[in-house]
């Protein structure tokens, strides 16, 4: 994979989830409707959060600091399912596009050997840093879409 194939793979899978998401009006976004507890308003605050996350781990690689061991994903998810709770569908929203944002800055400040060298960071442990971009994007994007798209056909 090269930055234009990675580019392409994370505006690809932005597209899919935006032409989702343009079919949930306002009234709906905080209705419980997936996984049984969440809305596709907390889907957007937990997508938003781990795109940050992600250009805040790479950020603290390139400036050569190790970064804080993280807590369990679950703790972590609830964390951040409580908070976009307490916010508004705007802020949220807001918060997620400037992630997305900052996501797309990164993949095209970085240089190939930041994101395709596996040894380039060595706390990746031989990953290149590219797995955790799209693990954190597009790959993010397509676990969550089957589930969003399928309450979509039921509600249509």
């Amino acid at each position: 994979m090269d930055k234009q194939e990675l580019m392409a793979k994370i505006l690809s899978g932005r597209a899919q989830l935006d032409a989702a998401l343009s079919r949930v009006d306002e009234e709906r976004m905080p209705l419980i409707v997936l996984h049984g507890e969440w809305s596709v308003k907390d889907l957007i605050g937990h997508l938003g959060f781990w795109e940050n996350r992600v250009v805040t781990l790479f950020n603290t690689l390139r400036a050569g600091k190790i970064p804080e061991p993280a807590p369990d994903l679950d703790v972590i998810n609830a964390r951040v399912l409580t908070d976009s709770r307490k916010q508004s569908l705007a802020e949220v929203r807001r918060q997620e596009r400037n992630a997305y944002q900052k996501l797309v800055a990164l993949v095209k400040d970085a240089t190939d050997r930041e994101l395709f060298d596996p040894a380039h960071f060595p706390w990746t442990e031989g990953r290149p840093f590219e797995t955790f971009i799209s693990d954190n994007s597009y790959g993010h994007y397509e676990e969550h879409l089957p589930e969003l798209t399928a309450w979509l056909k039921r509600v249509a």
